[in-house]
């Protein structure tokens, strides 16, 4: 199977010249380690994150905090050109608020997103507030023996008063292979037992270490501000590879939505 880790390097300044700066050092610094990659097609994203309204409360009675829902909308042409997928996550359970790998994804044709956006937007206004829309365009692509790597400037749309674009920062998405013959260490039991519960044994951690080592290579080559990077890795519910697509979408959320 295909499997992802996603770097999110933050533009302290917010300045879009910043970001342009960051994602053209990055690119020359894998051009330079791996001169043999190929170059791709550009890609290009739109994100859109809502997140639902708390509930009205009696003035007299205690404030009480409330758990909120998000809903995402994803179009990434990366991912599949012709798609678009919305993914509600529920409320965070954990003391850091992540919801990677949880919550429903769904695909939708992508000539109806932003008609999904403004549904939201306006007729279930009472239930959905818009928190933010980001967008990547133009962005770099580069394949080569095991590795698919995606580098884009994300672009904040300013709703309101005076509008203007920011840039929250840089993603790096780099992509390897999962299984296979990288598998051939796994026991005879512990594929035995993969295959009664119906998925593939894969050992996701060989790949997250590989990813890992080439998203080094890059960073030690050039250094992205100094910014402390987040990263996150496809999380496929019951460790089968069927969930691939929809960790992958889960992926690009949990970075995208940001502090939400």
């Amino acid at each position: 199977m295909k499997y992802s880790g996603l770097y999110f390097i933050p533009t302290p300044t917010a300045q879009p010249a910043d970001s342009s700066t960051t994602a053209a050092a990055l690119v020359s610094a894998l051009e330079t380690l791996f001169p043999t990659l190929s170059r791709a097609a550009p890609w290009s994203l739109v994100y859109r994150l809502f997140r639902d309204t708390a509930p009205r409360t009696d003035p007299s009675d205690t404030p009480a905090q409330h758990a909120h829902t998000y809903q995402h909308i994803l179009t990434n042409t990366a991912l599949a050109p012709q798609r678009a997928y919305v993914h509600v996550t529920p409320p965070a359970t954990g003391a850091d608020g992540s919801q990677h790998g949880t919550g429903v994804v769904a695909a939708i044709p992508a000539s109806q997103a932003e008609a999904r956006a403004l549904l939201l937007r306006h007729q279930l206004a009472a239930l959905w507030t818009p928190r933010h829309t980001l967008s990547v365009q133009s962005g770099a692509a580069y394949s080569g023996g095991l590795f698919t790597i995606h580098i884009g400037e994300v672009r904040a749309l300013r709703e309101g008063q005076g509008g203007g674009v920011s840039s929250p920062g840089v993603v790096v998405c780099i992509a390897t292979t999962a299984g296979g013959d990288s598998e051939a260490g796994h026991s005879g039991g512990e594929k035995a037992e993969a295959e009664q519960n119906g998925v593939e044994a894969v050992d996701f951690e060989f790949a997250q270490a590989t990813i890992r080592e080439l998203w080094g290579q890059i960073r030690a080559r050039q250094e992205p501000a100094r910014a402390e990077v987040k990263e996150v890795f496809m999380v496929p519910q019951e460790g089968g590879t069927s969930d691939e697509t929809n960790a992958t979408v889960r992926m690009w959320c949990e970075v995208l939505r940001l502090r939400g």
